[in-house]
């Protein structure tokens, strides 16, 4: 009797409007945004949204939001686990201008794992000067964070990880295009960064791979594997107690440093043995090497 009588209640409340009906439901798993979407819409497939951060704050913990067509779909601050997907064939835009940050990541909980797969971000006035004040993607908290099959350009930072918590960057098959900082790195507090970089293109960044701490007991390491360095200003960029090791890669055309020591006391580029290094104003010369394990 109970139960029939709460049943009864909640029935009522809903019908005169004193319940909201979306308590009711379950945020959907998967949403959908086009270009003839309507953020008033469900989010499903037949009723898609436009926008993504609509999208976001409809689609479910650890959800995903799919772009159904090619469009801009707006900045976007992402505060849960999420994945971002724009499929073969498609171009999925975030475009931003004067400085703006495309993409923030500040999520709930240092758990969080956020995706970014197949979009193009890009600043369309920003003239990619490292001290300006323009993100692609700034990671300011999460637990792991992907970025696949993506191209970043124009900014004064491509994608930049610098959390108060230990945190992981995996930058995959990636294109890094006329920023200031390709792929930053920084850890400014006392934790431990790390961050692989695998099958990806950086062109006229300046530099195009950083890495930084700017406390003492903070801590950096990247990996870098199978990829191309062309026309940057430093090509690799170690400041600090960080960590940058290189295989399969090439570094070529700089017009600073192909590879640049910023605290050679603390800080460490070491290559695999099977690196290309030359035609670089200077640094055409690895500091130190490793071996596999």
């Amino acid at each position: 009797m109970k139960t029939l009588a709460r049943s009864v209640l909640l029935l009522a409340l809903l019908v005169t409007g004193l319940l909201p009906a979306t308590r009711l439901h379950a945020q959907a798993s998967k949403i959908f945004v086009a270009s003839y979407g309507n953020d008033a819409n469900d989010g499903s497939r037949g009723s898609p949204k436009r926008d993504f951060q609509p999208a976001h704050d409809a689609v479910a913990l650890g959800g995903q939001i799919v772009v159904l067509d090619t469009a801009g779909y707006g900045a976007l601050n992402i505060a849960k686990s999420v994945t971002i997907t724009v499929p073969p064939g498609v171009n999925g835009f975030v475009t931003v201008a004067n400085s703006a940050t495309a993409i923030t990541i500040n999520t709930t909980t240092t758990g969080d794992v956020v995706t970014l797969r197949g979009l193009i971000i890009e600043d369309v006035t920003s003239d990619g000067l490292p001290f300006g004040g323009s993100y692609g993607v700034n990671v300011l908290k999460a637990g792991i964070v992907n970025v696949e099959n993506c191209t970043v350009r124009n900014f004064a930072y491509g994608i930049n990880l610098a959390t108060a918590n230990a945190a992981t960057l995996n930058v995959f098959g990636c294109d890094l295009l006329g920023n200031g900082y390709g792929v930053a790195v920084q850890a400014t507090t006392a934790v431990t960064l790390a961050a692989v970089v695998a099958d990806c293109r950086f062109v006229a960044n300046d530099p195009a791979v950083y890495t930084n701490t700017t406390n003492a007991s903070g801590n950096a390491d990247v990996t870098v594997n199978n990829s191309v360095f062309s026309r940057n200003g430093d090509g690799l960029y170690a400041n600090g107690a960080t960590t940058i090791r290189v295989s399969n890669s090439s570094i070529t055309g700089g017009t600073g440093g192909g590879v640049h020591q910023g605290d050679v006391q603390k800080s460490l580029i070491l290559s695999r043995g099977n690196n290309t290094l030359e035609k670089n104003a200077s640094a055409n010369t690895f500091p130190g090497t490793y071996s596999a394990k």
